[in-house]
């Protein structure tokens, strides 16, 4: 993986995600690019690469939330791992595998940020959780179809190797 093109891309996926993203919201939910790009990526590299876009995305998501600092690196460093070692070899630029695993993703980053609530004793209603972390994990599997569509077919631009290079990895 080539690190300069996508620590860039996630720069500029951060800025998206605190500023236009809430356009697409629906109701109080909101689709995480973070995340979209999160399975995208980590779908095409191996799982030390995987583990350090998770870190890199997940140090962007950070800064701009109200969750304990460190939450998110530690929680997409991880998924990043996961994703990038468990990933169907044949289908990983499919964009049905994408949506999935961000659907994935989306939903354990939900139950973290609803743990990190109930750890402070301000837990939300359970309707109220289970609404938006669905329609938020919904919206963050269409994103990463999307999204993922561009990237996997613009490889070299986002830092990826080139799709015959990492068939077998």
């Amino acid at each position: 993986m080539r690190w300069f093109p996508f620590v860039v891309v996630a720069a500029l996926a951060v800025l998206v995600q605190t500023t236009l993203m809430r356009l697409a919201a629906v109701g109080d939910a909101c689709p995480d690019l973070l995340v979209a790009l999160l399975a995208t990526f980590c779908l095409g590299v191996a799982p030390a690469d995987g583990f350090a876009a998770g870190a890199i995305l997940g140090l962007g998501r950070d800064l701009f939330t109200v969750e304990p600092f460190g939450l998110s690196t530690g929680l997409f460093a991880v998924l990043g791992w996961l994703v990038s070692r468990e990933r169907p070899a044949g289908f990983a630029g499919h964009f049905l595998t994408r949506a999935a695993y961000a659907f994935l993703c989306s939903v354990a980053s939900s139950v973290a940020s609803v743990l990190v609530l109930v750890a402070e004793q301000s837990p939300p209603g359970m309707p109220l959780a289970l609404r938006r972390g669905g329609l938020t994990a919904l919206g963050t599997a269409g994103v990463a179809a999307v999204v993922g569509a561009l990237v996997w077919y613009r490889t070299r631009w986002f830092g990826l190797r080139r799709r015959s290079e990492f068939a077998d990895v």
